[in-house]
C-alpha cells in the first residue's frame, strides 16, 4: 500500500473501555486521523474492555483507508481483552482450517493484520 513518508504517519492510542457506548467517539477519532495522514498507526495495548463495535469499527477504517489508498495498521500484534474479543468473534480463526482447508487470501490478509504479521 502506498508510500507514505515517516511524517505523514498519525498516531491513535486507545486506552480504557471502547465499546458500542462510545462507538461515535472512537468513529470520529478514526475517521479524523484517517482525513489527516497517509499512515494511521493504532495502538491498542492499553484497553481494559472493549466489545466487537470496536473490531467493526477498525475494520472498517482499515477497508476505507485501503480503498482510498491510505493505511491503517497496528502498532503492535493484539493482546489483552482485544485479542480475547477477536477470538470470540471467530477473527483469529479461519473457518474450516481445522478440516484441513486452506485459507483465503482475505482470511490471511485480516489474520496478518491483527497479529501484525503482514508486510509493512
Amino acid at each position: 500500500m502506498g508510500n507514505a513518508s515517516r511524517e505523514d504517519v498519525g498516531k491513535v492510542v486507545f486506552d480504557g473501555s471502547r465499546t458500542i457506548r462510545n462507538a461515535d467517539e472512537t468513529h470520529a477519532i478514526l475517521m479524523a486521523a484517517g482525513k489527516s495522514h497517509a499512515v494511521v498507526e493504532i495502538e491498542c495495548g492499553a484497553l481494559d474492555e472493549v466489545d466487537l463495535s470496536f473490531v467493526q469499527l477498525l475494520i472498517a477504517a482499515r477497508n476505507g483507508a485501503r480503498r482510498d489508498r491510505r493505511v491503517v495498521r497496528l502498532a503492535g500484534p493484539v493482546s489483552g481483552v482485544l485479542r480475547d474479543a477477536l477470538q470470540r468473534g471467530g477473527f483469529l480463526t479461519a473457518v474450516g482450517l481445522a478440516a484441513g482447508a486452506t485459507a483465503t487470501a482475505d482470511q490471511t490478509a485480516d489474520h496478518d493484520f491483527w497479529l501484525h504479521t503482514e508486510a509493512r
